[in-house]
C-alpha cells in the first residue's frame, strides 16, 4: 500500500484537540477566573461549564492554573465541583500537577464573589 508522504501530518494535524477559548469572568483574591462558554450544557437548572482559574505567581505545589468542570444550581444558587486538575502554567499548559473526580457536595453561592459571576455567566446561557 502506497502511503502520501503528506497525508500523515495533514491527519495528525486534526486529530489534535482544539484549544479552549476562554471567557475571562474577573479577578480577585490572587487569580483570575474564566470559562468555556462553548462547554456549557444546560439540564433544566442544573449548568455544567469548565471553569479555570489562573495564578500570576505558582502556589507552594507548583500550582499555576486549576481546571473545573463545575455544576450551578441556578435556581438554588449554589454550585459543586466534580472535577479537578491542576497545572504547572498557565491557562492549564505545562505538566498536570493532580487531577481526578470530585464527589463534591453541594454548596451556596456566596454574593459579590467571583462564583456569583460565573454562576451568572453560565446560567444567562
Amino acid at each position: 500500500m502506497k502511503t502520501w508522504p503528506c497525508l500523515i501530518p495533514a491527519l495528525l494535524l486534526f486529530s489534535l484537540p482544539a484549544s479552549a477559548d476562554w471567557t475571562y469572568v474577573d479577578g480577585g483574591d490572587g487569580y483570575d477566573r474564566y470559562i468555556e462558554r462553548e462547554t456549557i450544557q444546560r439540564d433544566g437548572n442544573l449548568v455544567r461549564v469548565w471553569e479555570v482559574d489562573d495564578t500570576a505567581a505558582p502556589d507552594s505545589y507548583g500550582v499555576h492554573s486549576l481546571r473545573s468542570r463545575t455544576e450551578y444550581d441556578c435556581e438554588e444558587r449554589k454550585y459543586r465541583i466534580v472535577y479537578l486538575s491542576a497545572h504547572s502554567d498557565h491557562m492549564t499548559k505545562g505538566s498536570v500537577v493532580f487531577s481526578g473526580q470530585l464527589d463534591g457536595e453541594w454548596k451556596p453561592v456566596q454574593e459579590d464573589t467571583l462564583g456569583e459571576l460565573s454562576m451568572d455567566m453560565a446560567c444567562e446561557e
